[in-house]
């Protein structure tokens, strides 16, 4: 009887080991969370690079408004004088006001894609920082995992949120 209850009890032991070693395992791990899009936005790089955009933004307002002036000028300096012209330069202030309105539209799209692409490049580089500077946090404090804010994350502690720090380093890192 004595060998019957230590052959069962040496496997049941051995599954409670098994089962339990991992929970204790776990309590002992470092966990933490970050807010990419607070962390990367809140940065001086992030503020001044959107700052520089905005400027940019405002420069091609401008630039845009004073061609749809000119436009809209030639067309009521068209309208009132078509009746005086000749047909042939009519035809020609028409073209002329054709072509000024396609290097509009071509002015407005070059506009909107350089914006873009000056978005993409300030993100990318914040995006590279953002990644090494939270590598080299998890392992300086060593973190077992770091885990994105609203990355399939039901519930966070906040007091393990380390996005100011994550924000402080990649300001420290420009």
């Amino acid at each position: 009887m004595q060998t019957r209850l230590l052959r069962m009890g040496v496997p049941l032991v051995a599954a409670l080991m098994l089962v339990l070693s991992p929970a204790a395992h776990a309590r002992d791990m470092k966990f933490g969370h970050v807010d990419f899009k607070s962390a990367v936005e809140n940065t001086v790089a992030y503020q001044k690079g959107m700052q520089r955009l905005q400027g940019l933004k405002s420069r091609d307002e401008k630039q845009l408004s004073a061609m749809q002036d000119k436009i809209a000028a030639k067309e009521k300096a068209l309208l009132g004088q078509s009746m005086a012209m000749s047909p042939d330069m009519l035809e020609q202030k028409q073209q002329d006001l054709k072509d000024l309105r396609k290097d509009f539209s071509r002015k407005q799209q070059d506009a909107q894609e350089e914006l873009l692409n000056e978005k993409n490049r300030l993100d990318q580089s914040l995006v590279a920082d953002f990644y090494s500077v939270v590598q080299a946090y998890g392992k300086a404090h060593h973190f077992d995992y770091i885990f994105m804010e609203k990355a399939s994350v039901i519930y966070a502690n906040p007091a393990l949120d380390i996005t100011p720090e994550i924000t402080k380093l990649l300001d420290k890192k420009k």
